[in-house]
């Protein structure tokens, strides 16, 4: 059973801990949705927020951070970005103590809060990321190859990326952490997007990372796209996939950009789905 810390976003389930942690939110125009129509993308406006979480599992023997947040790789656009702040001091004791670091995908606001200055904020722990993701975003002829408007944000993540390499473990496919934590590739936003699934006991509970970005658009309309797809056709098919799961078994879920930084439940409804914070 999921038991609830009401005056903060921490669950229990079983034996496993969970804490939500927001690294602050985003803004991000309407074009970045390019499917949508004309009506859906006047829903995001230029103050339409983002989320940006992360999470804490504890299993008792370890501790795993669900992504790490932007750090101050993005604080140029996104000011409000970068609000876990691994390097201050009042924060040490939990970040020492972290044992494994969750990359859900290589982009900046996932990854941006994992070094500082090119060293690893957390020398300590193992970080598990997908062969495809890691090999798609460190190659060298990728950056090479990208359209000008592409090779800034390639460069960054090449960078923010380079300091982690030693801690690197790399998964193909299915993976099980132990403890109840398990990893499941969930691709189309990137080569190698994967998501947490978390179980003891009867209950289970999903980090969908990407899978959704907009709450506002994709929860309503599965089939919107965002720019930053790398596959847009298999991010709606994954999208789609894992909505019915989330639906079909009444599963609470929480993903990085949703308005919600602790967990939620999936709804069908007359179009598309909804979402209701626990």
């Amino acid at each position: 059973m999921l038991e609830t810390a009401t005056h903060s976003p921490v669950y229990r389930l079983g034996g496993l801990t969970l804490t939500c942690l927001s690294d602050g939110h985003l803004l991000i125009p309407g074009t970045y949705f390019p499917n949508a129509d004309a009506s859906e993308k006047e829903k995001v406006t230029p103050h339409t927020r983002f989320g940006a979480n992360t999470w804490l599992v504890e299993t008792g023997t370890r501790k795993i951070l669900i992504d790490a947040g932007s750090g101050t790789s993005l604080k140029d656009r996104f000011p409000a970005s970068g609000a876990l702040d691994w390097r201050d001091s009042r924060l040490a004791a939990r970040r020492d103590g972290i044992t494994d670091v969750v990359v859900t995908h290589m982009h900046a606001d996932h990854i941006g809060g994992l070094a500082s200055q090119n060293r690893s904020l957390f020398p300590k722990a193992r970080i598990h990321v997908q062969e495809k993701e890691w090999a798609f975003w460190t190659d060298e002829a990728l950056l090479a190859a990208a359209p000008d408007d592409r090779k800034p944000m390639i460069a960054l993540i090449q960078s923010l990326a380079r300091p982690l390499t030693d801690q690197i473990v790399r998964h193909s496919g299915e993976a099980d952490l132990g403890g109840g934590v398990r990893l499941l590739p969930a691709p189309g936003h990137t080569p190698g997007h994967q998501i947490a699934h978390l179980s003891d006991g009867d209950g289970e509970i999903l980090l969908l990372g990407d899978v959704v970005v907009s709450d506002t658009l994709q929860f309503s309309n599965p089939d919107v796209t965002y720019a930053l797809d790398r596959d847009p056709e298999q991010a709606v098919e994954t999208r789609k996939r894992l909505f019915e799961w989330l639906t079909a078994d009444e599963i609470p879920f929480a993903a990085t950009h949703i308005n919600a930084t602790g967990l939620c439940r999936l709804e069908k409804r007359a179009a598309g789905y909804g979402f209701n914070p626990l």
